[in-house]
């Protein structure tokens, strides 16, 4: 699956559903969001990048995405998917929302 589908496909129907996570569906929305995050998982490279090709736009706008998403208290990061996010926000220095979740 390209880099383009997989946002596409899985990160922004989970961001879609982000506002609604203060609704009282709270923990099927949550659910649904860690099943997302399990296949988005398989299709990461490495820890250090997302596709084979290296560091990318890819890595740029997936992070991103998914840093947005550490802010929501409840969410179970699979290890390589947590390594790629640490990874990438300690290069970056730019700190995850872990801390603040809610």
């Amino acid at each position: 699956m390209s880099n383009f589908l997989v946002i596409k496909n899985l990160i922004l129907p989970l961001l879609a559903q982000a506002d609604a996570l203060t609704s009282s569906d709270n923990d099927s929305l949550i659910a649904s969001l860690n099943e997302k995050l399990i296949e988005l998982d398989g299709l990461v490279h490495c820890d250090d990048f997302v596709s084979k090709g290296g560091l990318s736009m890819d890595d740029v706008d997936l992070w991103s995405r998914l840093r947005s998403i550490t802010i929501v208290k409840g969410v179970v990061w699979p290890t390589k998917l947590r390594h790629y996010m640490d990874n990438l926000s300690v290069k970056s220095d730019v700190p995850l929302y872990d801390q603040l979740a809610l």
